[in-house]
Protein backbone atom coordinates (compact mmCIF):
# COMPACT_ATOMS: atom_id res chain seq x y z
CA UNK A 1 0.00 0.00 0.00
CA UNK A 2 2.64 2.35 0.68
CA UNK A 3 3.81 1.93 -2.93
CA UNK A 4 0.08 3.43 -4.17
CA UNK A 5 0.74 5.96 -2.22
CA UNK A 6 4.34 6.96 -3.03
CA UNK A 7 3.56 6.65 -6.58
CA UNK A 8 0.29 9.16 -5.66
CA UNK A 9 2.82 12.10 -4.16
CA UNK A 10 5.17 11.29 -7.20
CA UNK A 11 1.89 12.06 -9.80
CA UNK A 12 0.99 15.05 -7.45
CA UNK A 13 4.12 16.85 -7.99
CA UNK A 14 4.39 16.03 -11.31
CA UNK A 15 0.87 17.57 -11.93
CA UNK A 16 2.08 20.57 -9.77
CA UNK A 17 5.41 20.74 -12.16
CA UNK A 18 3.06 20.02 -15.62
CA UNK A 19 2.82 23.13 -17.63
CA UNK A 20 -0.76 22.94 -17.85
CA UNK A 21 -1.17 23.29 -14.03
CA UNK A 22 1.05 26.13 -13.85
CA UNK A 23 -0.71 28.00 -16.92
CA UNK A 24 -4.07 27.42 -15.11
CA UNK A 25 -2.45 28.98 -12.40
CA UNK A 26 -0.50 31.56 -13.69
CA UNK A 27 -3.99 32.72 -15.67
CA UNK A 28 -6.28 32.48 -12.60
CA UNK A 29 -4.20 34.68 -10.85
CA UNK A 30 -4.14 36.93 -13.85
CA UNK A 31 -7.89 36.66 -14.03
CA UNK A 32 -8.61 37.31 -10.27
CA UNK A 33 -5.90 40.82 -10.04
CA UNK A 34 -7.93 42.08 -13.24
CA UNK A 35 -10.46 44.36 -11.39
CA UNK A 36 -12.57 44.39 -15.20
CA UNK A 37 -12.93 40.31 -15.72
CA UNK A 38 -14.05 40.26 -11.90
CA UNK A 39 -16.83 42.55 -12.40
CA UNK A 40 -17.96 40.67 -15.79
CA UNK A 41 -17.94 37.04 -13.79
CA UNK A 42 -19.78 38.77 -11.26
CA UNK A 43 -22.20 40.19 -13.71
CA UNK A 44 -22.72 37.32 -15.53
CA UNK A 45 -23.18 35.21 -12.51
CA UNK A 46 -25.79 37.45 -10.59
CA UNK A 47 -27.71 37.46 -14.64
CA UNK A 48 -27.32 33.91 -14.19
CA UNK A 49 -29.02 34.11 -10.30
CA UNK A 50 -31.89 36.17 -11.60
CA UNK A 51 -32.43 34.26 -14.32
CA UNK A 52 -32.54 31.24 -13.15
CA UNK A 53 -34.77 32.50 -9.73
CA UNK A 54 -37.55 33.64 -12.21
CA UNK A 55 -37.90 30.27 -14.17
CA UNK A 56 -38.12 28.84 -10.79
CA UNK A 57 -40.50 31.50 -9.35
CA UNK A 58 -43.27 30.50 -12.22
CA UNK A 59 -44.26 29.26 -15.15
CA UNK A 60 -42.55 30.81 -17.77
CA UNK A 61 -43.79 31.12 -21.40
CA UNK A 62 -41.96 29.92 -24.73
CA UNK A 63 -41.18 33.67 -25.33
CA UNK A 64 -39.80 34.71 -22.10
CA UNK A 65 -37.67 31.23 -22.22
CA UNK A 66 -36.36 32.64 -25.69
CA UNK A 67 -35.33 36.26 -24.02
CA UNK A 68 -33.96 34.65 -20.83
CA UNK A 69 -31.91 32.02 -23.42
CA UNK A 70 -30.41 35.17 -25.22
CA UNK A 71 -29.76 37.85 -22.25
CA UNK A 72 -27.89 34.67 -21.21
CA UNK A 73 -25.83 33.88 -24.35
CA UNK A 74 -24.91 37.84 -24.41
CA UNK A 75 -24.01 38.21 -21.38
CA UNK A 76 -21.33 34.59 -21.56
CA UNK A 77 -20.13 35.76 -24.74
CA UNK A 78 -19.07 39.27 -23.05
CA UNK A 79 -17.57 37.28 -20.57
CA UNK A 80 -15.75 34.83 -22.95
CA UNK A 81 -14.74 38.06 -25.43
CA UNK A 82 -12.64 39.65 -21.87
CA UNK A 83 -8.92 38.69 -23.07
CA UNK A 84 -7.84 37.51 -19.22
CA UNK A 85 -11.13 35.62 -18.76
CA UNK A 86 -10.49 33.39 -21.97
CA UNK A 87 -7.07 33.16 -21.49
CA UNK A 88 -7.89 31.37 -17.34
CA UNK A 89 -10.57 28.95 -19.82
CA UNK A 90 -8.51 27.94 -22.55
CA UNK A 91 -5.89 27.13 -19.39
CA UNK A 92 -8.79 25.37 -17.78
CA UNK A 93 -9.92 23.37 -20.63
CA UNK A 94 -5.68 22.00 -21.11
CA UNK A 95 -5.88 21.37 -17.57
CA UNK A 96 -9.11 19.09 -17.26
CA UNK A 97 -7.97 17.45 -20.59
CA UNK A 98 -4.92 16.16 -18.97
CA UNK A 99 -6.87 15.29 -16.00
CA UNK A 100 -9.50 13.14 -18.36
CA UNK A 101 -5.89 11.45 -20.09
CA UNK A 102 -5.14 10.70 -16.70
CA UNK A 103 -7.96 8.98 -15.36
CA UNK A 104 -8.81 7.12 -18.38
CA UNK A 105 -5.19 5.69 -18.60
CA UNK A 106 -6.45 4.71 -15.00
CA UNK A 107 -9.11 3.50 -15.64
CA UNK A 108 -7.82 1.00 -18.23
CA UNK A 109 -5.18 -0.15 -15.59
CA UNK A 110 -7.87 -1.00 -12.86
CA UNK A 111 -10.67 -2.02 -15.20
CA UNK A 112 -9.62 -2.93 -19.22
CA UNK A 113 -11.65 -0.97 -20.14
CA UNK A 114 -10.64 1.73 -22.78
CA UNK A 115 -12.61 4.92 -22.33
CA UNK A 116 -12.30 8.14 -24.42
CA UNK A 117 -12.13 6.86 -27.39
CA UNK A 118 -8.66 5.55 -27.18
CA UNK A 119 -7.92 2.48 -28.93
CA UNK A 120 -5.32 1.37 -26.83
CA UNK A 121 -2.29 1.16 -29.50
CA UNK A 122 -0.21 4.14 -28.32
CA UNK A 123 2.22 3.97 -31.46
CA UNK A 124 0.43 6.63 -33.44
CA UNK A 125 -1.30 8.60 -30.38
CA UNK A 126 0.68 11.40 -28.13
CA UNK A 127 -2.20 11.67 -25.93
CA UNK A 128 -0.89 9.83 -22.53
CA UNK A 129 2.14 10.97 -22.73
Amino acid sequence: MSEILTKARELGQAIVDSEEYKNLKEAEEKQEKDEEAMALLVEYNNVRKALAEEINASEVSDERMAQIRTQLEETYEKVMSHPTISEYYEAQQKFESVVQQMNAILTYFMTGQISGGCSGNCSGCSSCG
